[in-house]
């Protein structure tokens, strides 16, 4: 009984060390970035348009978050990505519309805090439509590429309701 005893004991106190030294352990690498830490860059033929990396590299293998600001009035035209996008609303009211037909009259309003998911390779075109600007927050995989739908369309219009 006592060998018992003294076998769960031990048993016990190896199992607390490893716990310990595990525990020990440094903690995982957290990361927080205010909204006065982003840098906004231009979004080349943009007409005003904005993005701002969060964190990752849409151009590299690896989870990328980014945001992008939409002038009032700014669309961009039908494209598609090569990957797949989780969009979500952080600002404003987003407009979104799916196929190759670029039509903002029938985009979905999307408000602050909606989502969309964008499928790799399915045609969408999007913006703030209405008369306020609008932000979302784009999270996919890379590295990522863009790719306009129809010819000759430029990829960003200005709009009015």
């Amino acid at each position: 009984m006592k060998v018992a005893l003294l076998g769960s004991t031990a048993a016990l106190l190896i199992s607390m060390i490893g716990f310990t030294a595990h525990s020990a352990d440094p903690e995982p690498a957290f990361q927080v970035v205010s909204s006065s830490q982003l840098r906004w860059m231009p979004v080349p033929q943009g007409l005003g348009a904005q993005f701002a990396v969060v964190r990752g590299d849409p151009s590299k293998a690896g989870v990328y978050v980014i945001r992008v600001r939409f002038p009032a009035g700014v669309m961009d035209t039908p494209h598609s990505h090569s990957a797949d996008r989780h969009v979500t609303v952080i600002e404003g009211n987003w407009y979104a519309g799916v196929g190759t037909h670029f039509d903002p009259a029938t985009a979905q309003k999307i408000t602050a805090g909606g989502y969309m998911f964008h499928p790799a390779g399915a045609a969408h075109w999007d913006g703030a439509r209405g008369d306020e600007d609008a932000v979302v927050q784009i999270i996919g995989n890379g590295p990522v590429s863009s790719q306009q739908s129809n010819d000759g369309e430029p990829m960003w219009v200005r709009v009015h309701e």
